[in-house]
């Protein structure tokens, strides 16, 4: 339990704090995920990075209830498939996947979400507002 309500502090701080960042400067992000696609060792580093993130996220807190700690599972196996897809797709189908996912609206509506999941971490980790009995 101590270990959901950290990871749910560290994710709720951070998922807002990047749903802003995108929702503010997402045209920013539309350039850094054009270069991402350019950037061969960046893109590698990264995905082995987000797949070792996801890994030690799966194995050391693979909970599945209450709710906000299935959600941070769930973002570690996210991490996992994400970080593995971009280590083994072929370029093409990455390439594709990126540039379908690269539009203005992606970024507001994904800013969003961040902001929405991350208040409700937040609020789990921090017990910001008063729990029903």
């Amino acid at each position: 339990m101590a270990l959901t309500l950290l990871l749910a502090k560290v994710f709720g701080i951070a998922l807002i704090a990047i749903g802003i960042a995108l929702i503010v400067y997402r045209g920013h992000y539309a350039q850094i995920t054009r270069d991402f696609l350019q950037q061969r060792l960046l893109r590698t580093v990264i995905a082995f990075s987000e797949m070792v993130v996801g890994l030690f996220i799966v194995i050391g807190h693979n909970v599945w209830n209450p709710p906000p700690a299935a959600l941070i599972t769930l973002f570690g196996w996210m991490f996992v498939l994400e970080g593995a897809s971009y280590l083994l797709m072929p370029e093409k189908y990455t390439a594709r996947f990126v540039n379908a996912v690269n539009r203005p609206q992606f970024f507001i509506a994904s800013g969003i979400i961040g902001i929405v999941l991350g208040i409700y971490l937040a609020d789990y980790g921090f017990a910001l507002w008063a729990r029903l009995p």
